[in-house]
């Protein structure tokens, strides 16, 4: 067995710490972390918001520095700054914001700067986990894709999509996914385009018929939420994209991760970042359930969910058995006010983890 190296090391003068209160919360951390692996996940499209990271953006400053260089290949590649756009003055957490051009840059831009926040705080990953677009993004922390080159990617296909692919949209359904089999209506409105846990299903198709879907669902009473999507990403409605959008992927090099990185297309690690991966990863179902399970299988993990908005360190949490060992955490929702992404301010333990540290 290798020799594991700390996987939280923080430095009291760089966090700006004192005193015997902090130095036993940094034991804390260290104690709760160091015998286990910790994989960073990264969601894709409908994690994105208005303001998110505003209070990051203005206190931390290896995230600021991170997005700034970040925001300036984007004005590049699309002419407008991702910064200005999404800290837009006149537009608060509800306002839509579902433009691919922008959208996919703010959920890339945003993922990459937070890892490197994490990093200067002293979380290092031993795996990376990726859904949909986070699996570009894991692409770049994992060493196989520059960030450079993934923006350039993402504007060039969020054009190829406005020229090709009709409107669709994206159903988030909290209710189990044996609900879509069932039900015949649901087959023909769309078809299943993620499974994040065993409660909740996203459905994807054309803008008509995820209109239908959620009529259909309203009648039942099930609870439905619309994700802020111009397309039918994992759908049918998306094929009119699939050759274009595959010469767009092959104008990035082939490589290997050089960090051991997860896809939930597949369950598994990628061998290497191509093409065809990328075109199965936007086409196909997402099955977060599935690669949690298998990871569950291999060893005990601290999951921490790298995104502003939390999504998948709820599916993770409902996809923990009782006995197990592992823990996730949310680094940022849109409820958070925290400073910085040091872990004093998101490591805080949920009652199902109290109750597993006592009994583990």
């Amino acid at each position: 067995m290798r020799e594991r190296r700390p996987t939280l090391l923080l430095i009291v003068l760089v966090s700006g710490w004192a005193g015997g209160r902090h130095q036993a919360n940094i034991m804390t951390l260290r104690k709760r972390m160091d015998d286990r692996e910790i994989v960073f996940m990264y969601p894709g499209q409908g994690v994105q918001y208005f303001q998110m990271g505003k209070s990051l953006f203005e206190h931390d400053r290896v995230f600021r520095d991170s997005l700034m260089s970040l925001d300036r290949m984007v004005t590049v590649e699309i002419g407008t700054s991702l910064i200005d756009y999404v800290f837009d003055a006149g537009r608060d957490v509800s306002s839509p914001f579902d433009m691919t051009l922008y959208s996919n840059q703010a959920v890339f831009c945003f993922e990459y700067a937070m890892t490197q926040a994490l990093i200067s705080h002293g979380v290092y990953p031993d795996h990376l986990l990726g859904a949909s677009l986070g699996e570009l993004v894991c692409a770049s922390v994992s060493g196989a894709l520059s960030p450079r080159d993934c923006i350039a990617l993402l504007a060039d296909s969020a054009r190829v999509m406005a020229r090709h692919c009709a409107p669709g949209g994206m159903l988030a359904v909290l209710a189990t996914p044996d609900l879509f089999e069932r039900d015949a209506r649901l087959r023909e409105a769309g078809e299943i385009a993620s499974i994040p846990s065993a409660q909740h299903f996203v459905m994807a198709g054309t803008r008509a018929g995820i209109d239908m879907a959620e009529a259909h669902l309203s009648v039942l009473g099930e609870t439905t939420m619309r994700l802020p999507v111009e397309y039918g990403f994992h759908s049918s409605a998306i094929d009119p994209a699939r050759a274009p959008l595959r010469l767009c992927f092959q104008s990035v090099a082939s490589s290997r991760p050089v960090l051991p990185a997860w896809s939930c297309r597949t369950g598994r690690p990628v061998e290497r970042y191509d093409a065809e991966h990328f075109d199965t990863v936007l086409r196909d179902v997402i099955d977060f359930k599935r690669t949690i399970e298998y990871m569950e299988r291999r060893s005990a993990c601290v999951y921490l969910d790298i995104s502003p908005s939390g999504t998948l360190s709820t599916g993770c949490r409902t996809l923990l058995e009782e006995a197990s060992r592992s823990e996730t955490f949310a680094v940022c929702t849109p409820f958070s006010r925290h400073p910085t992404l040091d872990p004093v301010h998101w490591m805080r333990p949920t009652p199902v983890s109290v109750m597993r540290m006592r009994t583990a």
